[in-house]
């Protein structure tokens, strides 16, 4: 069975196409059609979803909220009761979860293969990293489709036509992508190249949560003498409770302001006995209430200044947008933003806005990823052209022994499953009898090395070459995207043919 997932930072959506040509979701706990991209662990075992959120009342210190802006931090680990989680970790359990529930809704289906859509900016570790927390949750992979292609699949079928673009805003809770898509095909659009994209991986939906959250956190202090704002240096098991239900609070404020949009004041109200019982000043407050707060819309706005201006610079990108936008798709969690909105349709008066929350009843405007994802794996017919948002390389030394990156795929370069770029390289010492080759993601200017900010993705070595002088020995590397859009990397001795191998990176 062919699936579609959106591996959220907020949630994780799973759709299908039936019978009858429609998109279905599947439903989790309390029959919701999101799943709460989190986790609770608790003495061995591990809750996943609206339970976990529950939970983490209790012990805040046990649950994992937004870990897919992690993917690309190596170092970052969660560890609780001794046992250490890693980003792949935590996409691993909600995989997990999602293919027991698809087990469930579909007791007679051996196999589940996926489209798995990830962000606009993620990068070959990233994405390997979800490629592998899908196989181990015993998922088959059929593609990796970047989240504002499949925002644009969502619709193609109502509204686009050939040679139209589409400028996608896709502002989740923990990334934000933009891209212009233009459309081709023969009679129908069946062809999708990314012209232009970007995005920034570390920012969404999250952040202005916090914002709220360290507005309470200000007021709390005054209150009680308690600064709760600093996970790290939150101590105490009925602190960090505090500090979570504002937390959660502040998500259930934004929300409201945001379908009220007017300056009014929305009140917050914590009452629980524990509020009160970190309380500094308990003795002489006068309030039996316990701990409350008004923010209004305009308060929440200027707080949030700093984090809209980087999200607005984003969508006016010189780099991205280009003339001659017919529509423009504004998706994500964040489409219910009237602040956003408000200055989308001011970027773009000329162009046909599409709110996925308009377009969607509820909250289903959060399946428009995990629609095209799915409509992306029942249809073999769609071609779709993305653009590398991140460089690759080797890093070579040279005669003096001064390391340089040597560019192989540069950013913007258009990538499809045809894509193969082919680089020579030979020995640097004298009757070497192997080659060890390191690859990196990197961005900037590569003639500038010392500047230059890269990631390493894998490294390699041939060996057992025939030992030979100084520039004798001439290996060629392949890099190329296969069907699923995933980086593959063949190495072939020029010398002797019949001696290649194919590199696999280790996660």
């Amino acid at each position: 069975m062919n699936i579609g997932i959106d591996l959220g930072t907020t949630n994780t959506v799973v759709g299908w196409m039936n019978l009858f040509g429609n998109i279905e979701f599947l439903e989790f706990d309390e029959n919701q059609i999101t799943l709460p991209s989190c986790i609770y662990y608790d003495r061995g075992n591990i809750i996943v979803g609206r339970n976990a959120i529950k939970m983490s009342e209790d012990n805040p210190s046990a649950f994992i909220c937004n870990s897919k802006i992690f993917m690309d931090d190596r170092s970052k680990c969660w560890t609780i009761e001794g046992r250490r989680f890693k980003a792949e970790d935590v996409a691993f359990e909600i995989l997990k979860t999602v293919r027991k529930t698809l087990k469930e809704r579909f007791p007679d289906e051996k196999i589940f293969n996926a489209v798995i859509t990830v962000p606009a900016k993620f990068g070959e570790d990233q994405i390997k990293r979800t490629v592998s927390a899908l196989k181990r949750a015993g998922i088959g992979l059929i593609e990796v489709l970047k989240e504002p292609v499949a925002a644009v699949l969502a619709y193609n079928d109502d509204i686009f036509k050939v040679n139209d673009r589409v400028y996608v805003v896709d502002f989740g809770g923990g990334t934000i992508d933009v891209a212009v898509i233009e459309l081709s095909g023969n009679g129908c659009v069946t062809d999708f190249n990314v012209l232009s994209a970007d995005g920034n991986r570390h920012l969404g939906g999250s952040d202005l949560d916090n914002v709220l959250s360290q507005i309470i956190f200000e007021q709390f202090k005054e209150c009680s003498g308690q600064n709760i704002s600093d996970e790290e240096t939150t101590w105490g098991i009925s602190r960090k409770q505090i500090r979570r239900k504002i937390q959660k609070a502040a998500q259930a404020a934004k929300k409201s302001l945001y379908y009220k949009n007017t300056s009014a004041n929305e009140e917050i109200i914590i009452s629980e006995p524990e509020a009160c019982s970190i309380c500094e000043k308990k003795d002489i407050c006068e309030s039996s209430n316990g701990f409350s707060i008004s923010v209004s819309y305009d308060d929440y706005l200027t707080a949030a200044d700093d984090i809209y201006d980087k999200v607005k610079e984003l969508i006016v990108n010189k780099r991205v947008m280009t003339s001659d936008i017919q529509h423009v798709i504004f998706a994500g969690g964040m489409c219910t933003d009237p602040y956003m909105r408000q200055f989308i349709e001011s970027s773009f008066p000329e162009s046909n806005i599409i709110y996925a929350s308009d377009t969607n009843t509820d909250e289903k405007y959060l399946t428009v990823i995990a629609r095209g994802a799915a409509i992306k794996a029942c249809d073999e017919n769609i071609r779709i052209v993305n653009k590398l948002l991140n460089s690759l390389g080797i890093i070579c030394v040279d005669s003096n022994g001064r390391h340089y990156m040597d560019p192989i795929i540069s950013e913007g370069t258009d990538i499809d499953r045809h894509f193969e770029s082919r680089h020579v390289y030979t020995n640097n010492g004298r009757f070497d009898t192997e080659m060890t080759f390191e690859i990196y993601e990197y961005n900037g200017d590569p003639n500038d090395f010392n500047n230059l900010e890269y990631r390493k993705i894998g490294s390699f070595t041939f060996n057992d070459i025939t030992p030979m002088d100084i520039g004798k020995q001439r290996i060629e590397t392949v890099f190329s995207f296969d069907s699923r859009g995933i980086l593959s990397v063949m190495a072939v001795d020029l010398n002797d043919n019949k001696r290649n191998i194919e590199v696999f990176f280790q996660i």
